[in-house]
């Protein structure tokens, strides 16, 4: 029986801002196994980001332990830590966060580009994954001149392009409106279909019945879950 994709066991995170400290998460366990798709929710606040940005390996715990395919990756080293998350960690989020002097091509390449892939095949990749989500006539265009929804498509193309095991996604739909955001989330719940494991962050009541179980996060806890 194989371990879980990611586990987090006992996890606090404590932010030091001047002499004050201030806990962002206390003592949270998660567990994920390949094909979940949970929603978090919860006020601002409540350690949602937070959380996300220790299972996508972003921050480190300031205690407890971090497991993927049951490897305690807690205390990898910065550059051993970014190779994993780039090859098997997807991130959609809210702002995008495209590049804007790049067209939707070489924003969905950038990822490859990073990690030595062969010029033409970078290309190939990034074509495949745009077309396949309804992009095939935007390629060349910049950030700037899309839709928020296309936009966002771009990001889930890029986040894609590593064939990564986790997709994580930080209020996706927070800066589109009702109906880029139900095609956003429509797309997350067809990878889910394909098979990947997805997080969703979200606000958004709507938006979390998209996922197949939900948490809820209070002052740095999981309450509890609702499948």
């Amino acid at each position: 029986m194989s371990a879980p994709l990611l586990r987090l066991e006992g996890v606090t995170k404590i932010y030091q801002l001047g002499e004050v400290e201030v806990p962002a998460l206390r003592g949270v366990d998660l567990l994920l196994e390949r094909g979940d798709f949970i929603a978090i929710m919860g006020p601002s606040g409540s350690g949602k980001s937070t959380l996300l940005h220790i299972a996508g390996l972003l921050d480190r715990p300031t205690s407890g332990r971090v497991l993927w395919d049951g490897e305690d990756v807690t205390s990898f080293r910065p550059a051993r830590l970014a190779e994993l998350r780039g090859r098997r960690i997807g991130f959609v989020f809210q702002t995008f966060n495209l590049m804007s002097t790049l067209t939707a091509l070489e924003n969905v390449e950038l990822p490859l580009v990073f990690q030595g892939v062969r010029p033409r095949d970078r290309r190939q990749r990034a074509e495949e994954l745009l077309s396949l989500l309804g992009l095939g006539d935007r390629m060349r265009h910049r950030p700037s001149q899309l839709s928020g929804g296309e936009r966002q498509r771009v990001a889930i193309a890029r986040a894609l392009a590593s064939d990564p095991d986790l997709i994580l996604a930080d209020e996706p739909t927070g800066n589109l409106d009702t109906a880029s955001g139900q095609e956003i989330l429509g797309i997350l719940a067809q990878l889910n279909e394909q098979g990947r494991t997805v997080v969703l962050v979200t606000h958004d009541p709507e938006a979390a019945a998209t996922a197949r179980a939900v948490l809820r996060m209070r002052d740095g806890r999981i309450e509890g879950g609702e499948g």
